[in-house]
């Protein structure tokens, strides 16, 4: 269980970092370049070429996590599929004026992003809940 929590706080960590690093390069070089060249379509660009790796990092925390419980394959399967579907949401949330004219792609974004958001608070909520069924399977095991 300790591997576990260590392996999760190094991901959490890697994350962050990257998190950091990734709006840090936004506002020190594609801001400015946006700015610059008065044209938008380069932080479009950006934030589409920003989902690859974000999406790594999701599937190296379900590999992580599939190693210790293989049980809960199809929790995991399911959060790493709302990980790639939020960052979808994230990206067409940033860049809905500059992709979709009409107001009906307006409203269908919108709903994809709330459906989003629901099923994160689901899935989450159901993560939680077996690891703490796990913890006390664990704890009683002992």
């Amino acid at each position: 269980m300790n591997e576990r929590i260590t392996k999760e706080k190094a991901w959490k960590r890697l994350f962050d970092q990257w998190i950091f690093g990734l709006f840090g390069t936004f506002a020190v070089l594609m801001l400015p370049i946006s700015l610059w060249t008065d044209d938008f379509t380069w932080g479009v660009l950006y934030i589409a070429c920003t989902l690859i790796p974000l999406n790594i990092l999701y599937v190296k925390r379900y590999q992580m996590r599939l190693g210790f419980q293989p049980e809960l394959k199809g929790l995991y399967r399911r959060q790493l599929a709302r990980d790639g579907i939020n960052s979808v949401a994230f990206s067409l949330a940033l860049n809905h004026q500059f992709l979709f004219t009409s107001n009906v792609a307006y409203v269908c974004v919108t709903v994809f992003i709330g459906g989003a958001m629901l099923w994160t608070l689901n899935v989450n909520k159901q993560t939680k809940q077996q690891d703490v069924e796990n913890i006390i399977l664990n704890k009683e095991a002992i």
